[in-house]
């Protein structure tokens, strides 16, 4: 039987291997970040200085194309980090007390005694 004439229904198998349903709180981080892709998008902006630094000891980068491109690559991991960090930010305190009924001590976020 050639694949693609295959059933497409997953067996048992294929779905505990293949197959994956997001949680609750994947499925709220993810969400949230696609509500404020536009935070990664200015990132990439400010993350300039950082991807600068960071791909400053790579060596053999042989043209201006490619070290720019790898700049770029870089800006993107910066803003997407940060996405995912404020992402995790917001949705994780409310996710703890609805899910656990866990909540801030004094609403200060310290956590601290």
């Amino acid at each position: 039987m050639i694949v693609r004439d295959a059933d497409p229904t997953l067996s048992d198998l294929q779905r505990a291997l293949l197959g994956y349903d997001p949680t609750p709180l994947e499925s709220r981080l993810i969400e949230w970040a696609r509500e404020h892709w536009t935070m990664a998008a200015r990132g990439m902006v400010y993350a300039k200085k950082e991807a600068g630094e960071t791909i400053s000891g790579v060596s053999g980068i042989r043209d201006d194309q490619a070290r720019l491109a790898l700049e770029i690559a870089t800006r993107v991991a910066i803003a997407e980090r940060e996405l995912v960090l404020r992402a995790i930010a917001h949705v994780l305190p409310e996710w703890l007390e609805a899910t656990y009924g866990l909540s801030e001590r004094d609403g200060d976020g310290a956590g601290g005694s």
